[in-house]
């Protein structure tokens, strides 16, 4: 009996062992089969999955550098900003959770329209903008009712702010996102969606100003949905720009010029060649051009006829009228081909060639030497003085004072003008040079074209007595040396004698704009744009009607303060301003004294 029951218990124990075996074998078999069918079957599938569930790299974008004028006043910046943006998957009915945030913010049909249309094409949990850069209000309200609107999302974003608005528009341009050609650019390649500079300074300086992405590596599932942050780099902030710009003094010349259709003023430290200020008008707002929507301010300026976009400053070219005659006078004197003692008598014309060239003084001036023919800007004494000189020396001297030219400044789009000679007239024309042309070409007319910056330039080399000052945007902060154009050092002392009587002495073209408290001197300048028929010519009164404003004289004046040890330099230019003496002169006499009570 106890054999029996010994003999059961091992049949029923190999029985166990059997059924024990046979699960383990299929339990195996189904692994097997299981990783055979991962590893080989549908091998390719699961290497996708597995990809795509891999490692996401997020750019941290930069906050933009800031620019400072020469006494540290923050004239470009970042203001702190909200963009509303909505979530669909955190709605339970998009249309229902868009049409509550309307009772919120200003959301119309069809823009509510295109974010659901949006949302289907997008995967769920990402975010769909709705609004960008909310005002305090607005985000105070969204804030107070979060929890009552569904899938909002209020995110931080910097954006660029100018607190000057107009008057450094010309100066620092503007910011927008890249152009693909934009994009080829290494510094911002892989940042798309950054800002960056499209006119101005801040286009110049873009790299400097941009800063250094930082980025964020996540884990995403197959779905593009974040699993877990890994690490993270914080970007870093552009570096900050130091113009020479003083902000009193730009903010002064734009409320001056403003009143004029058109324009330009420069202003120059001469011992340093910084420039202190720059204004052109029209101008224009930077900040309405960042702000969104923008289409409608962007076309006002695009279809305004004076073309407010253009910074005149630097590339407006006019015809420097009888400020050009300073020119003329010390290709003269430097030659030897006249001295101070010389005299030539006025009547009102000359004739050359087979015709009259005319003085502005109708009846003339009568005797006068080069001192007084600048005084009184006679225009037969310089006549007569460029057949002596003739047009090659003349543009000779022009560029060696900075005319016909543009300058190693960070500033975009620099016109070069016209300083014409021989050379250039067969080049271009494929003509010869003839007589009257030397003679148009003395008094700042025909060919001649220089821009304000270059007519502050010279004045700048002239006042300094021949050092050749070349202009800077940036704040200099060590002690700048220039080299001297010795060869023309006796002649600026006579032609600055000269420029001191224009304005402060009597039958001086700019008498009427003396100084009371100090000395200042200069050279007016009236540049024609419309040819005076000899009729009018004839007229006693043509000068004293009344014209339109396109056919008006371009009005311009030169000058540098104090006239003792010159410091400062300027040009002033005012499209269709009529007179130097009239219009020109007391804007610049007007800086003058308001940087005297300034600085």
């Amino acid at each position: 009996m106890q054999y029996f029951d010994q003999k059961k218990q091992i049949k029923n124990l190999n029985r166990r062992s059997f059924f024990l075996l046979l699960t383990k074998l299929s339990l195996f078999s189904a692994i097997s089969y299981r990783l055979f069918d991962i590893q080989i079957t549908n091998s390719s599938k699961y290497k996708t999955l597995s990809k795509n569930n891999q490692i996401n790299v997020e750019i941290l974008y930069p906050v933009r550098g800031i620019i400072k004028d020469r006494k540290g006043n923050i004239i470009a910046s970042n203001l702190k900003v909200f963009d509303l943006y909505i979530i669909p998957e955190q709605t339970k009915n998009l249309n229902k959770a868009l049409n509550d945030l309307s009772n919120f913010i200003d959301l119309d049909f069809k823009t509510k329209r295109q974010i659901i249309n949006l949302s289907k094409t997008v995967k769920k949990f990402e975010k769909i903008k709705v609004l960008e850069n909310l005002d305090w209000k607005t985000l105070e309200m969204l804030e107070t009712n979060k929890n009552y609107l569904e899938g909002i999302s209020l995110v931080e974003d910097f954006q660029r702010i100018y607190p000057q608005n107009e008057s450094f528009s010309h100066l620092l341009g503007y910011v927008n996102k890249p152009s693909k050609k934009d994009l080829n650019l290494p510094y911002i390649s892989n940042m798309p969606l950054l800002n960056i500079g499209k006119q101005g300074l801040e286009k110049t300086f873009n790299e400097l100003l941009v800063g250094q992405p930082g980025n964020r590596e996540v884990e995403v599932n197959s779905s593009g949905r974040i699993i877990r942050e890994i690490s993270k780099k914080l970007s870093t902030k552009g570096k900050e720009l130091n113009l020479s710009i003083d902000s009193k003094i730009q903010k002064y010349l734009t409320s001056i010029i403003v009143e004029h259709k058109a324009g330009s003023i420069v202003l120059l430290d001469i011992e340093t060649g910084e420039i202190l200020s720059m204004v052109s008008t029209p101008n224009f707002n930077s900040n309405l051009i960042i702000q969104k929507p923008n289409v409608d301010y962007w076309n006002s300026l695009l279809n305004n006829s004076l073309s407010p976009l253009t910074n005149r400053s630097i590339q407006g070219l006019y015809a420097p009228g009888s400020t050009f005659k300073m020119i003329v006078a010390i290709a003269a004197l430097k030659d030897g081909l006249i001295d101070k003692n010389d005299k030539v008598f006025c009547e009102g014309k000359i004739e050359f060639g087979d015709r009259f060239f005319h003085c502005w003084k109708t009846k003339g001036h009568g005797n006068m030497d080069i001192v007084s023919a600048i005084q009184e800007s006679c225009d037969v004494f310089f006549y007569n003085l460029s057949i002596k000189v003739g047009i090659d020396r003349i543009a000779e001297v022009a560029k060696d004072f900075g005319l016909g030219q543009t300058y190693n400044v960070e500033l975009l789009n620099q016109k070069e003008g016209i300083i014409p000679n021989k050379k250039w007239k067969k080049n271009t024309y494929k003509e010869s040079w003839y007589g009257g042309e030397t003679l148009n070409a003395a008094i700042g007319q025909g060919y001649v074209l220089t821009s304000p910056l270059q007519l502050a330039i010279m004045t700048a080399r002239i006042a300094s007595g021949g050092k050749k000052i070349d202009p800077s945007i940036l704040k200099i902060s060590k002690k700048t040396s220039f080299n001297n154009m010795n060869k023309y050092a006796e002649s600026l002392k006579i032609i600055n004698e000269a420029m001191f009587k224009v304005v402060n002495e009597s039958k001086g073209t700019a008498i009427n704009s003396k100084a009371s408290n100090f000395n200042f001197s200069g050279k007016t300048g009236t540049s024609q744009v419309k040819k005076i028929t000899m009729a009018e010519r004839e007229s006693d009164n043509f000068r004293k009607k009344e014209i339109e404003w396109k056919n008006r004289d371009h009005a311009l004046f030169v000058g540098y303060m104090p006239s003792e040890k010159p410091r400062y330099s300027l040009s002033v230019v005012i499209e269709h301003g009529g007179s130097g003496a009239s219009t020109a002169a007391p804007i610049a006499r007007d800086v003058f004294q308001f940087i005297k009570d300034t600085i």
